[in-house]
């Protein structure tokens, strides 16, 4: 199997060239599928630094005692909407579970939910976070490229 990206009209042209030129004798299968990029280094690792001072003021400023990590859980779950659903365990005992997984966010999705974090901590926590400039401008990918 044969897989073309297609960015650019120039592409667009080639695919169309490739499939003029198949043999019609043999049946094919194609699809188009969406390249869903996964969100960059960078954000990841201002997520992580963001999410470490988070931690710190939260135990400093309020005696919120959680790790970086459990932070991250709430944080993501109560900025980012996911679906929640019911599980009932044989027993009779309820859960409700779900939410959002920031590991699995493109590039545009995780750039959201840094503008939110940011936001949020500046309202509603009294935390500034910090702007790394090599960082703020990997984040936003291409879009800051203009």
């Amino acid at each position: 199997m044969t897989d073309h990206i297609i960015r650019t009209e120039h592409d667009r042209r080639r695919l169309i060239a490739f499939l003029q030129g198949l043999d019609l004798t043999k049946p094919r299968k194609v699809s188009i599928a969406e390249i869903r990029s996964k969100r960059s280094d960078a954000q990841n690792r201002l997520l992580w630094s963001w999410n470490g001072l988070i931690q710190r003021h939260l135990r400093d400023s309020f005696g919120q005692i959680a790790s970086a990590e459990e932070w991250h859980e709430i944080l993501v779950a109560k900025l980012w909407p996911a679906e929640v659903r019911p599980v009932h365990l044989p027993d009779g005992t309820r859960y409700r579970v779900g939410r959002a997984k920031t590991r699995g966010f493109s590039i545009p999705q995780m750039t959201t939910y840094l503008e939110l974090l940011d936001q949020y901590c500046a309202e509603h926590l009294g935390l500034l976070l910090p702007h790394p400039e090599d960082l703020m401008l990997a984040i936003y990918g291409e879009r800051r490229a203009a």
